[in-house]
């Protein structure tokens, strides 16, 4: 019995280190079922700040259940930085993300 404890004691200990880490919210690792290279995965949130000379916008966005991220505010490179001149802090959005690398990338917001 004390066996089987330690051996299933072991196994989880294994199995939970080989699990990803989502502390840093930009760099979410997507599992192969998850992850959508060529297909546009559309989010909604809240604009917290947009840095036009970076090209990036931070959201507060709703949970995005196709890649499986929970509700969190993160910052976000757009494909065009003409994309930042439609939107301004507080604003509600709707937008398009594409997979760029192990990235996200917005190429719509409105």
């Amino acid at each position: 019995m004390k066996t089987s404890l330690l051996v299933l004691a072991v196994i989880v200990a294994t199995g939970m280190s080989t699990m990803p880490s989502y502390a840093d919210e930009m760099a979410m690792p997507m599992s192969s079922t998850q992850a959508h290279s060529h297909e546009a995965i559309v989010g909604t949130g809240t604009v917290v700040s947009e840095n036009k000379a970076a090209g990036s916008v931070t959201l507060r966005h709703e949970s995005i259940p196709a890649i499986g991220w929970g509700a969190m505010t993160m910052e976000f490179k757009v494909k065009d930085k003409m994309l930042l001149d439609k939107v301004k802090k507080g604003d509600k959005v709707q937008f398009t993300l594409s997979q760029d690398g192990k990235n996200y990338v917005i190429t719509n917001i409105k």
